[in-house]
């Protein structure tokens, strides 16, 4: 029996539950999400149930002491970390326990998603870059639209004589 777990289990990944992945990832903003899987990823990718992440880690990521790049981080800026912290923890998504050493985050797996989903997205439409106010991620583009680019045209040629041809075309036309 212990043999066929091992089997199933990628070495050097992290496990993630599916309801973080199906339920709310897709329905925050960005700066929630990537602090969230973030959190997930230096807790049960190192089988631990809390860590004590700096914002530093989140903002820039983990050195080793050679100075390899052990991760990059959440990608954030300091502002977008402790907001999206801070909506996670006030929307019950995370468990934020503050230490004098720093801050220990957990994933609270009970939370309720429906309502973590709702408060989280009430929080972020009452700052300036809610969600209401992002651009749009897919840009459409029309590409019936030439602008005001006229084409030529065969029927009606543009001359430097525009005048004369209009006579002549007048001539013509009456006999």
């Amino acid at each position: 029996m212990e043999e066929q777990k091992t089997q199933n289990f990628i070495p050097n990944s992290t496990q993630m539950p599916n309801i973080l992945l199906d339920m709310v990832i897709p329905l925050i903003p960005e700066a929630e999400a990537r602090c969230l899987l973030y959190i997930c990823r230096r807790t049960f990718g190192f089988h631990k149930d809390s860590d004590r992440i700096s914002f530093s880690q989140f903002m820039d990521g983990i050195k080793d002491r050679r100075g390899n790049i052990l991760d990059y981080g959440a990608g954030l800026a300091r502002a977008s970390v402790y907001k999206g912290l801070m909506n996670l923890n006030d929307a019950g998504a995370v468990t934020v326990r503050k230490t004098g050493k720093g801050n220990y985050y957990q994933i609270n797996l009970h939370m309720d998603v429906d309502k973590v989903v709702q408060l989280v997205n009430q929080f972020s439409s009452r700052t300036k870059n809610g969600s209401a106010s992002r651009p749009k991620a897919v840009q459409l583009v029309n590409t019936q639209n030439l602008g005001k680019k006229e084409k030529s045209s065969f029927r009606h040629p543009v001359d430097n004589f525009g005048e004369i041809t209009r006579e002549l075309v007048k001539k013509m036309s009456i006999n």
